[in-house]
């Protein structure tokens, strides 16, 4: 479920959880439920592989998470790849950074796998119908914004990519370059108001610890997709389910999935 039908979701939700307590309908406690934020895999399944491999996501779809989260470099000959880190080191028993490296030859990961092409992730997420937020860890040049757009054509279509980034240079300038993307600004500390963060698209994925309710609503009421970033804890998905987040992005995607369903009398 993406997170603009999660939204549709929730506002059905709150009009059947109030008609609930009025004693007009039965299906409060389930449409409540269905208005529980999403899972967002947070580079893929990684209760089950190493992060941003073709795993990892694999692992996300089969659990039946249909909305995954990478990043995005570029290595020596400019191909974008699924890489958190400037270097290899911390998932692959090579070194280096990976813009001095040829991932076309294949770099191993600490699993036995290989750091994947974003080509590749995009040729997977077609096949589990799975929508992709595009962190991009650096400030792509033309040519490598051009290789991204054609690979996003040639595979899941512009209508199932949110390009995302911390720098809202980067943000601004995806409107231009892959127009038909979405658009999300990624925030840590701090306050934006929905004014601000409109100038960079209608998704906010803000740093868990720095929304409060108060502030989840006001981005609500004015259309912003809110999502939750890392969310990993049980406790912290107990409290802010209650709120009027769109989706959690999470390093446990899979035990999130199962957590919500037995929440909801559904597993």
């Amino acid at each position: 479920m993406s997170v603009v039908k999660r939204s549709l979701v929730a506002a059905v939700a709150a009009v059947l959880v109030l008609a609930g307590s009025r004693g007009e309908s039965a299906a409060a406690a389930p449409a409540f439920c269905a208005a529980t934020p999403v899972a967002v895999a947070h580079r893929g399944g990684t209760e089950r592989a190493v992060e941003n491999t073709v795993g990892a996501f694999t692992a996300a779809g089969d659990a039946g998470v249909d909305i995954w989260e990478l990043d995005v470099r570029f290595d020596s000959r400019g191909t974008p790849v699924v890489l958190h880190d400037s270097t290899v080191d911390r998932v692959s028993p090579r070194s280096g950074p990976i813009d001095g490296l040829d991932a076309g030859g294949g770099i191993p990961t600490d699993d036995g796998q290989r750091i994947a092409t974003l080509r590749e992730v995009y040729e997977l997420a077609g096949r589990y119908r799975a929508e992709v937020l595009t962190e991009l860890k650096v400030v792509p040049t033309a040519e490598q914004w051009a290789t991204v757009a054609g690979q996003i054509d040639a595979t899941i279509g512009r209508g199932a990519v949110t390009l995302m980034s911390f720098d809202r240079t980067v943000v601004a300038e995806a409107a231009d370059r892959i127009p038909g993307t979405r658009r999300a600004l990624i925030h840590a500390l701090g306050y934006l108001s929905p004014e601000q963060i409109r100038q960079y698209g209608d998704v906010f994925n803000k740093q868990h610890t720095a929304i409060s309710q108060s502030r989840a609503e006001e981005w609500h009421a004015a259309g912003i997709h809110l999502l939750a970033w890392t969310v990993d804890q049980e406790a912290d998905w107990e409290r802010l389910a209650a709120w009027p987040i769109d989706g959690f992005v999470t390093n446990r995607p899979i035990e999130y999935e199962r957590w919500s369903a037995a929440r909801c009398g559904t597993g």
